[in-house]
């Protein structure tokens, strides 16, 4: 459920900026096979459904797809690092901490 509301946030989020080339990428294979194999009533697929209506409207040039999280390693420390800045801030310079893990996936 929480991995659901996490892409449905991040697509609301991409669909308010503008931007209309997105490949999302979760560790949740739940998630993801639910977004284009998987039918049914509950809580969970409500918010399936709401994501796959803004990939068929305002995201129809994105994707969602399936990364093991061991290959997932630099969005793993994104979110431990994240829980130490947690606010309702919006940052509009990346913090130092955040920029040190995206030089180094670079790498």
């Amino acid at each position: 459920m929480g991995e659901a509301i996490g892409l449905l946030h991040a697509m609301r989020w991409v669909k308010d900026l503008n931007l209309v080339y997105m490949d999302f990428e979760t560790d949740s294979k739940i998630v993801t096979d639910s977004i284009y194999k998987r039918d049914g009533v509950s809580d969970f697929m409500a918010i399936i459904h709401d994501c796959r209506h803004l990939l068929m409207t305002d995201l129809a040039n994105s994707d969602v797809k399936f990364i093991r999280r061991q290959n997932n390693n630099f969005a793993h420390s994104l979110a431990k690092e994240a829980l130490h800045h947690a606010s309702f801030q919006l940052h509009l310079n990346i913090p130092h901490c955040i920029h040190i893990l995206i030089n180094n996936e670079k790498v």
